[in-house]
């Protein structure tokens, strides 16, 4: 077991960001073939491309893209009344699209470009390093956590929950070595590649902050900061399940269901609000006719006819 003991959180998390993106194109490339493992990277880009053509005819903007991406999920034929799997699937795209422009327009081919990547990113939240075992819903919470991240709060014994999505993306961040130099590491004994992208520590970070918005201002032990890893891995799971299933036809397994009166609710306000983004884009199309323009005779006082077209 290794603790490693996080100094300086905010300084921390502005220096890994600075160096974690010198591991995205490989990154990808290994982690592509874990995101889908039913799907070649060819397969997943042309199925999504496939996909995305139905409701993207013109390039658009992100927030637009999901709009319609989720339009399209609630009313397709593949998910029938099942688009209780949409929410999730919208939660992914959200995460995907985050920190693309507002103002760019994405093509069908585009869109599918974040979105399959952050996909396959997204795939190893589960593999930051000493702090659970398990692929998938079999992810569990390793007994390393605890001292970690009891060690990583040091001299304090709790953590403010304002402060913990900061100190998830350092920690995940941090991990063997991590980002720091040869020179800076040379107590480091771990020589490995990569287990995550840095898209995976955002993720988290994204993912703690909701948490605390929703527990308010209270301090948190080390359990419940390992126990919202554990929840996030679990949350990653069901957002990858709920895209494969709407974008490629991967049957799921375990995206929850919600009980029936909400479940009828949530999927007729769904389609309602699919149907209302149809008419309202429908709006203010001019009427185009094709049939000849019509003469008007107007006979004067001297008995001269003018004509207008």
């Amino acid at each position: 077991m290794k603790v490693i003991a996080l100094l300086a959180l905010p300084t921390t998390a502005l220096a890994v960001f600075q160096g974690s993106q010198l591991e995205g194109a490989s990154l990808f490339q290994g982690s592509q073939l874990e995101a889908a493992s039913l799907l070649s990277s060819k397969d997943a880009m042309n199925g999504c491309i496939a996909d995305a053509e139905a409701f993207l005819t013109k390039p658009e903007t992100k927030h637009r893209a999901i709009e319609r991406a989720m339009d399209h999920c609630a009313l397709s034929k593949k998910v029938d009344d099942k688009n209780f799997v949409c929410p999730h699937y919208r939660e992914l795209l959200n995460g995907a699209f985050r920190r693309e422009p507002t103002d760019r327009r994405f093509t069908a081919n585009a869109f599918c470009t974040v979105a399959e990547t952050f996909l396959a990113q997204l795939s190893s939240a589960a593999k930051i390093p000493n702090m659970g075992k398990g692929e998938g819903f079999k992810f569990k919470v390793s007994k390393d956590c605890k001292p970690i991240v009891t060690a990583s709060m040091e001299p304090q014994k709790k953590l403010p929950s304002a402060t913990a999505p900061d100190f998830w993306y350092a920690l995940c961040m941090n991990q063997d070595c991590a980002h720091f130099l040869p020179s800076r590491t040379r107590w480091c004994t771990e020589n490995h590649q990569p287990t995550h992208s840095a898209t995976v520590c955002e993720a988290m970070r994204t993912y703690a902050h909701d948490e605390v918005q929703v527990l308010g201002s209270k301090e948190l032990d080390a359990d419940q900061v390992c126990g919202m890893y554990q929840e996030f891995v679990d949350d990653s799971n069901v957002n990858i399940e709920a895209y494969m299933h709407v974008v490629h036809g991967v049957k799921h397994k375990v995206v929850p269901v919600p009980e029936d009166p909400k479940r009828a609710l949530e999927s007729a306000k769904m389609k309602h609000d699919a149907k209302k983004h149809g008419l309202r884009d429908a709006a203010g199309q001019p009427v185009k006719s094709a049939a000849a323009p019509i003469k008007l005779a107007v006979v004067g006082f001297a008995g001269l006819s003018l004509w207008f077209a």
